[in-house]
């Protein structure tokens, strides 16, 4: 049986989507556009282009930097086939933008990244994150807690969404991002994993890229370097975050910028501008570091390992944990943005802290950060393909059968309690990877399931029905 097949024909292809435990809602959904076969053709995707694929724009739930409700925004792609209606999902997490509506909401360039996977057989998300597209307040740039959420509740809200479709995923996640997007994509896993939601959510591997995992050090050590950086605009754009995130590195930006730069600059950072671009910013700004930021806050942040910036920059560091699922990292040894030693350092400090199964990987040496980016998609859609179920075409819930009977609670702990309207003989409940771990027969109109016996995780209660299966996916949580 090919990898494609192993186990899967069985019942994960009847998942009808996972919900997190965490409070997220889908607020709305919109069909944007419909791209043919022929258009992505000209989008220089390194996946096969196989089908159409619906764009789609949603908006949902989550919370800001200060664990208050809001609403945030992001972009969804589904293949469209009679072939299959069941694909796993990848979530793409964007790079650097500075203008509020650059995002893949609004089908930017980086959008077509997620539109490629879809055609190639991906359920493909990309949120825009806080503080761009629909979130306002300024956008907390390269903070790794607000990144990790925004792209977490948005599976979840893509999965509410295509409750409503006639396409669902198959249960399994990956989750991808470049440059910024390597940042967030790495604090999503992570966030993940420290918070036990990796079997919940069904994530099957990452894969980020380019990105900044070493703030503290790597990064730092770039930007700081006596070498010319070529973006300097990511160092007001880091303080800009950093001061709306923890309130400590200034009163004003003139504190930690000298003029006439401070004042030249602050107005693109306003949370509000969709005019200009990053470009426009680091034109303005020197490329030394030493020549646009006061030597005293230079001199106290090299000397001083309590530095407010430093403690910052530490906060949003990545790279010291063990991932529980596959990872690759993919860079270019040239990149002049983002130090290839953020993936480096941060392999083999994972593999140290007893990882199995990571690597790092210089996908096109000599290459710079632009020159990275679809050497590394096209490394990203390989490794996800060996691991990846094929698409398969399956019958979604009879909708009357799911009416006639009531199951609850759902996230489950130690019991699951079911409520018939009519005769039923059999419950059954199955891992993710199509194993019966439990099957009891029903002789009255409610039934409780004992879990006390499982492990923490997702499994699928398939209940039949006048000959038509009811299926659900259950949590079980403690």
């Amino acid at each position: 049986m090919s990898k494609k097949l192993r186990a899967f024909t069985l019942l994960l292809c009847l998942f009808l989507g996972t919900t997190s435990s965490r409070s997220q809602e889908l607020v709305s959904a919109e069909l944007v556009f419909e791209y043919s076969t022929f258009v992505i053709g000209f989008f220089g995707s390194p996946a096969p282009n196989d089908y159409p694929v619906n764009f789609y724009k949603i908006t949902y739930t989550t919370t800001d930097t200060d664990g208050q409700p809001t609403v945030a925004s992001g972009a969804v792609t589904i293949p469209i086939t009679e072939e299959c209606n069941t694909f796993p999902m990848t979530a793409y997490c964007h790079g650097t933008v500075l203008r509020r509506l650059d995002v893949p909401s609004e089908r930017n360039l980086e959008s077509t990244i997620i539109t490629g996977l879809s055609s190639a057989g991906y359920i493909g998300l990309a949120p825009d994150y806080l503080g761009l597209g629909e979130d306002e307040g300024v956008h907390p740039y390269v903070h790794a807690e607000s990144q990790a959420t925004a792209t977490l509740d948005m599976i979840s809200a893509t999965r509410e969404f295509l409750e409503t479709t006639d396409v669902q995923d198959n249960g399994q996640v990956f989750i991808t991002g470049y440059s910024q997007g390597g940042h967030a994509a790495m604090a999503a896993l992570k966030y993940a994993q420290d918070n036990n939601l990796v079997d919940e959510m069904g994530i099957a591997g990452g894969a980020p890229l380019s990105g900044p995992y070493d703030m503290s050090g790597s990064q730092a050590n770039l930007i700081l370097s006596d070498e010319p950086y070529s973006t300097p605009g990511y160092v007001i754009y880091l303080l800009v975050s950093y001061q709306s995130v923890y309130g400590n590195l200034y009163n004003e930006l003139s504190d930690v910028i000298i003029e006439p730069y401070a004042t030249e600059v602050a107005p693109y950072f306003d949370g509000v501008q969709n005019e200009f671009s990053m470009s426009v910013v680091n034109d303005i700004l020197p490329d030394n570091i030493d020549e646009f930021m006061r030597d005293s806050v230079l001199t106290n942040f090299e000397n001083n390992p309590n530095h407010p910036l430093r403690v910052a920059l530490a906060d949003n560091d990545l790279f010291d944990w063990a991932p529980n699922f596959p990872l690759r990292m993919y860079y270019c040894d040239a990149d002049e943005q983002v130090a290839f030693t953020n993936s480096t350092t941060t392999e083999q400090i994972m593999i140290t802290n007893g990882a199995t199964d990571v690597g790092s990987s210089n996908v096109l040496p000599g290459a710079n950060h632009g020159g990275c980016v679809l050497p590394a998609i096209e490394a990203t859609y390989n490794f996800f393909e060996t691991i990846a179920l094929e698409c398969t075409n399956i019958l979604t819930t009879n909708e009357e059968s799911s009416n006639n009977l009531n199951v609850w609670p759902n996230p489950a702990n130690t019991i699951i309690q079911m409520e018939f309207s009519e005769e039923i003989e059999l419950v059954s409940l199955f891992d993710l990877n199509g194993r019966l771990v439990k099957q009891e027969i029903v002789n009255a109109q409610r039934h409780v399931l004992n879990t006390t016996d499982l492990a923490i995780g997702n499994y699928i209660l398939v209940i039949n029905q006048k000959d038509q299966p009811y299926r659900k996916l259950i949590s079980i949580q403690r």
